[in-house]
């Protein structure tokens, strides 16, 4: 038997054996031979010419690394993710379809390693940021704008709180005064000892003192309970402002500094790849250097679209707000002025008045009243 029978012959032992044969990852068994089966096609399709030479390579060596890719020594310490970053992108290589769950993964995972490494390196001041002075002195403003307007808020209700117990306060004291305006008057004890007219005026006197006193603590707490309608509609307007109207403008600006943390992120990793083609010599890794830039740069301008036109939105945001934020705390304030300089002066009428100006109308306290 020639020696060339006799290597095929151990080539098919060879491969007849693999089919039950299992590789023992981290992730459980394996079976080699669909490893061998996407090796031969990856092969295959890679280099026709040389097609049976490679497989048997791979068959004889199947049992060092059965992985489809050519993976390197791992790494240790922070490399570990740029190394996955580049399996990932190895194993993009030999598929024809770019849009998987693991090409969103990589550039999920890509992009947040060098935006994490970005905003470390410009708290370190180690690289360099772009900037528009203008622009973020008018962010800076408008957050403490927001800031101080919750302050209000949280005075205004925190006034509404208290008042409301005070005027709970005065309705209790409403009903003590004229419950005692009632026994004196009709006490049986005042009654025996009413001897003389100067005593009978006496007694009925304290009794109209009792009554008098409880029709003022009623008006107050009347007119306390329309004061809270307009501290309400006060509060109501405000919370709008703050937490919708403004939250929408400081939402746009988190997204737009995301993107310009972004943008920066991509620049600089671009100018370290423009910056090492330029320096390295002629070597291997040339092409892949080139198209590793060739693709930032179209992500970069992708990038920075999108931070120019958030810039725009920002602008143009914030110009509504000035506008929307003028008119509505007009309004507003002439409401918590005129309300609160009526019931301070006790002009019922002036209060009334307000409330009628503004539309404000109580509540229904049952469904009888609506």
């Amino acid at each position: 038997m020639s020696s060339s029978s006799v290597g095929s012959n151990n080539l098919s032992r060879s491969e007849t054996s693999t089919t039950t044969e299992t590789y023992h990852s981290s992730l459980g068994p394996v079976n080699i031979t669909s490893f061998d089966s996407m090796q031969e096609i990856a092969i295959h399709d890679s280099n026709s010419s040389s097609g049976q030479q490679s497989i048997a390579s791979v068959h004889r060596h199947h049992h060092h690394r059965p992985a489809t890719l050519p993976l390197t020594p791992p790494l240790s310490g922070s490399n570990d993710m740029i190394q996955s970053s580049a399996i990932i992108t190895a194993a993009n290589s030999y598929g024809p379809n770019k849009n998987t769950p693991m090409d969103a993964l990589k550039e999920w995972s890509l992009s947040t390693y060098k935006c994490t490494k970005q905003l470390i390196n410009e708290k370190l001041g180690k690289c360099s940021r772009t900037v528009d002075a203008d622009l973020e002195i008018e962010i800076e403003k408008l957050r403490e704008t927001q800031h101080k307007y919750e302050n209000i808020l949280k005075l205004s209700r925190d006034m509404s709180n208290q008042y409301q117990t005070i005027i709970a306060t005065q309705n209790s004291m409403y009903e003590h005064l004229n419950e005692l305006a009632l026994r004196e008057t009709k006490s049986p004890t005042a009654a025996a000892v009413m001897n003389s007219d100067s005593e009978r005026t006496l007694v009925n006197n304290l009794s109209q003192d009792f009554k008098q006193n409880a029709e003022m603590m009623k008006s107050i707490a009347r007119n306390g309970d329309k004061l809270l309608m307009a501290l309400g509609f006060f509060i109501s307007n405000l919370t709008t402002l703050v937490y919708k109207t403004i939250e929408d403008t400081i939402i746009t600006i988190r997204a737009f500094e995301a993107a310009r943390l972004e943008y920066d992120a991509e620049r600089n990793c671009l100018n370290g790849l423009m910056y090492s083609s330029t320096n390295a010599g002629p070597s291997s890794g040339t092409t892949s250097t080139a198209t590793a830039t060739s693709m930032n740069s179209e992500k970069m301008h992708q990038v920075r679209t999108r931070y120019e036109r958030l810039k725009e939105d920002v602008a143009i945001k914030m110009k509504f707000l000035d506008e929307n934020k003028a008119k509505v705390m007009h309004k507003q304030l002439v409401l918590f002025h005129n309300a609160f300089a009526a019931f301070a002066s006790g002009n019922a009428a002036a209060l009334d008045s307000t409330l009628k100006q503004f539309s404000i109308r109580p509540q229904p306290s049952s469904f009888l009243e609506k």
